[in-house]
């Protein structure tokens, strides 16, 4: 019997898609099978998939018309053999043990889900981060049932780090919404899975390797606005058929959180219709935010004044992207995990061109973070003419000092704090 089959959805990636399908044949589980679903790729992909079913047995391919991500991994579900089923982005990869170590746990506890850790990963910028949730550290390598299940939600959302046994998916009918496009819809799986599990276990070992640099996402498409509440749409129909009340407040909670994440990541000139979205959402589901305030108050804000929200929000965020733009570089100071982080934000917004290095007081350990190397703030004389400096520390006035003595005017006059980042552009952890 084929102990996990692999589920694949590709659309687009010939870029990628050799290191992933690679990294998934590398896997040291024997009985595996890989389903790669091909929805209408116009760029070669198709073709690079057809030459690995020929070369490696363990490979099935099925092509079909463009229909959306959430119909390519149901019709890779309804064609799998395995006990468990996987998924993979056809733009990630995987480390060698991970399906075995998956299955290993899933066996010997009997679980109906399993999870390892993530990484996330730039390959442009030869960067990773392993994601650890440190306060659930206590939650991990442990079985846990419904009696945790406030838990499971707050573990970090993503349906690819983890195997399912197949009979619990069937059992329940979970499967994919298949809404057109690709965007939000491992939502409603993961609420779903977490919702109806008995038995799962998160790995602490990160074995999932979660591509940040995939140029291919557009935020600008009018059509995205309202995939998110349609996703919450269907996740919440699916627990009311169920009768599941107590994970149905948890799924309309976290309808309201992802309303965060979508304004920052859509283009500026989108956010004031997503208000209306919000809007909607907050006239029924308000009181589910009052346990977090900053959501709660950010959405209140949306809901009184719309566009003044929006006016002021717009407004410091250009005023950011200007600072950042009238200089030739970008120095990050400090090199620790405040620092990586608004290197991160950066990347993502596509600016990684313009950071030239990380500076900090003293020499760090480390020559570089990724392609950056580290130096230290007194060498960069040269660059105070030409550069911001973005503050990557928690001590903003010891650091304010250390750059007005030795890079004198930069430290006042060209400088972005990791708020203004973390405040008005969208980034992963």
């Amino acid at each position: 019997m084929t102990k996990v089959s692999v589920i694949v959805p590709v659309y687009n990636v010939k870029q990628y898609l050799n290191v992933c399908i690679d990294s998934i044949l590398a896997q040291t589980l024997d009985s595996l099978e890989v389903i790669c679903v091909d929805d209408g790729s116009t760029d070669g992909s198709s073709g690079i998939l057809d030459e690995y079913m020929e070369k490696d047995n363990r490979i099935k391919v099925i092509h079909k018309d463009n229909r959306g991500y959430g119909h390519s991994i149901n019709t890779g579900m309804d064609a799998a053999s395995g006990e468990y089923i996987g998924i993979v982005e056809s733009d990630d990869c995987i480390l060698p043990d991970m399906y075995e170590k998956l299955y290993c746990a899933a066996k010997e506890h009997d679980l109906d889900l399993v999870k390892s850790d993530v990484i996330f990963w730039w390959e442009n910028l030869q960067y990773s981060l392993e994601y650890h949730s440190e306060d659930l550290s206590a939650c991990y390598e442990k079985v846990l049932d419904e009696s945790y299940r406030n838990i499971f939600f707050k573990f970090i959302m993503n349906t690819w780090t983890g195997i399912y046994k197949r009979s619990f998916l069937d059992k329940n009918g979970i499967r994919h919404n298949e809404t057109p496009g690709a965007s939000y819809q491992d939502n409603g799986f993961w609420i779903q899975t977490l919702s109806l599990c008995e038995r799962i276990m998160w790995l602490k070992d990160a074995l999932y390797m979660y591509r940040q640099d995939n140029p291919a996402a557009s935020v600008k498409s009018r059509g995205k606005l309202m995939m998110m509440a349609n996703e919450y749409d269907f996740a919440e129909k699916c627990l009311r058929k169920k009768n599941k009340k107590y994970e149905l407040l948890i799924c309309l909670y976290y309808r309201m959180l992802r309303h965060k994440g979508v304004f920052l990541r859509i283009a500026d000139e989108l956010k004031r219709e997503y208000c209306n979205v919000v809007i909607s959402d907050y006239r029924k589901y308000k009181e589910l935010t009052y346990g977090n305030r900053e959501l709660y108050e950010m959405l209140n804000r949306v809901y009184v004044d719309p566009n003044g929200f929006c006016d002021v929000f717009i407004k410091k965020k250009q005023e950011t992207l200007q600072q950042l733009k009238n200089v030739r570089y970008i120095i990050i100071y400090g090199a620790g995990r405040m620092g990586q982080r608004a290197m991160r934000i950066l990347a993502y917004q596509g600016m990684q061109e313009r950071i030239k290095c990380f500076a900090v007081s003293a020499l760090d350990p480390a020559e570089n973070v990724g392609i950056f190397p580290v130096r230290c703030i007194e060498e960069l004389t040269e660059y105070r003419d030409c550069s911001a400096v973005v503050m990557g520390v928690l001590d903003h006035s010891e650091a304010y000092h250390q750059i007005k003595e030795r890079l004198g005017v930069l430290g006042f006059s060209n400088t972005v704090d990791l708020s203004q980042l973390t405040d008005y552009f969208y980034y992963l952890y």
